[in-house]
């Protein structure tokens, strides 16, 4: 079976207020990456028609969602080649 490039933890995410998303970890073989997801994003998740969503409803649709967004994770941080952290998951990303 073939390894992950980028691999995850549940239950990690956090509130970035200063980004308006949550942030969240993956592990690769050199170490840890950042990653937030917008609170745009995770709106569109449950709900597309929604246009933006409060601290405490972002932790809860990342919780419920969190499997679907460690596999968006990982699928953007091999088509960007890694990038430079932290990579910003945005309502394109989620859309797919």
């Amino acid at each position: 079976m073939v390894k992950s490039s980028v691999r995850f933890e549940r239950g990690d995410g956090y509130w970035v207020a200063e980004r308006d998303s949550i942030g969240f970890t993956g592990t690769t073989d050199f170490g840890p990456v950042e990653f937030l997801i917008t609170s745009e994003a995770l709106a569109e998740m449950p709900n597309p028609a929604l246009e933006g969503i409060d601290p405490e409803t972002a932790v809860e649709v990342f919780i419920e969602f969190e499997s679907d967004i460690h596999r968006i994770a990982q699928r953007e941080f091999v088509k960007r080649l890694g990038g430079e952290p932290p990579i910003l998951l945005t309502t394109s990303d989620v859309a797919l």
